[in-house]
């Protein structure tokens, strides 16, 4: 154990780029899985080129950096860690698909699946799609993270919250509005980049919104102003139709008939029936129907600036 816990320190600090990926775990059940990549290579006319030393230092830090915060958002939520990968030479497809598989099949001790399932990743991305640019010239588009959902949770209602501290993460913002048929979400970020004065060094860089968001996550005084004009970094968040529709899991009616034949007297069981009947009947079902259409049309046409989870996790935009 004490060798593994050193050869990973060894990895973390190590000066060179690199791509985070994180999963989170449910609250009720929230499980999480991060993915940082961090490459120490530029591309210059097509061609990659190595980064001078201090840009290989800055990024390093940076890194770190993010590292420390998504720990922190971890820890504050008391969200279980399926695992934190942190490359300095890249990632394969297969590398990532076979890490996602294991975490997306993840289920609580007592059996259940999580509630939600949680995933940041920060690394390299494609300008046009937004997809991430592994190494040997492969991607991971978001194509792949649905199908791999779908399998994954299929027949079971959790739901999914992907996290990107990309330099272009809007694609993916855009295309989850239009997922049908399943909870998830994508948090993203743009870098404004025509705001700010190259010369005076204030360029926005990856890793400032996650430190922001973390904050804003884990300290209820923070006095973070999304909506304020000039920001040089803007939060962007997508959901899919269907996402109002989700609620954190309940006891169903055998987990409550269970319960109360451990706790209580046997002459009281005609009270759990009676009241499983009732719950059956669904008298207000038409109501209910309205009220979930009247949801998705106002967070499709009218989102909110802060869109809270119910499971401490807030989604912002700017």
């Amino acid at each position: 154990m004490a060798r593994e816990e050193e050869e990973e320190e060894l990895t973390v600090s190590a000066p060179k780029q690199a791509d985070v990926f994180t999963s989170v775990r449910c609250l009720g059940y929230l499980s999480s899985f991060n993915l940082l990549v961090a490459v120490c290579v530029g591309i210059a006319g097509g061609q990659p080129t190595l980064l001078p030393p201090e840009q290989v230092e800055q990024l390093n830090l940076r890194s770190t950096g993010m590292l420390n915060n998504i720990q922190r958002l971890f820890s504050h939520h008391m969200i279980q860690t399926f695992g934190c990968d942190y490359s300095t030479s890249g990632v394969t497809l297969e590398a990532v698909l076979t890490k996602l598989r294991n975490f997306l099949e993840l289920r609580t001790a007592d059996g259940p699946r999580h509630d939600t399932y949680l995933i940041f990743y920060s690394g390299h991305t494609h300008k046009g799609s937004g997809s991430w640019a592994l190494s040997g010239g492969e991607s991971f588009h978001l194509a792949h993270l649905l199908e791999l959902w779908k399998e994954k949770n299929a027949g079971h209602c959790s739901r999914l919250i992907v996290v990107l501290d990309t330099e272009y993460s809007l694609p993916w913002v855009k295309e989850v509005r239009r997922v049908e048929g399943i909870y998830i979400a994508v948090q993203g970020s743009e870098l404004s980049v025509t705001m700010v004065d190259p010369e005076a060094g204030d360029i926005p860089l990856l890793g400032e919104f996650t430190s922001e968001w973390v904050e804003f996550n884990c300290n209820p005084a923070s006095d973070t102003q999304w909506s304020e004009k000039g920001r040089t970094v803007r939060a962007v968040y997508g959901v899919s139709k269907r996402w109002s529709d989700y609620t954190l899991h309940l006891p169903t009616g055998s987990d409550v008939a269970k319960h109360w034949k451990t706790h209580f007297p046997k002459a009281t069981y005609p009270m759990v029936h009676l009241s499983n009947w009732c719950c059956g009947l669904n008298l207000f079902w038409l109501c209910s129907t309205c009220l979930r259409c009247f949801r998705r049309c106002k967070l499709a046409w009218f989102p909110p600036a802060v869109l809270d989870t119910g499971q401490g996790i807030k989604l912002v935009h700017s």
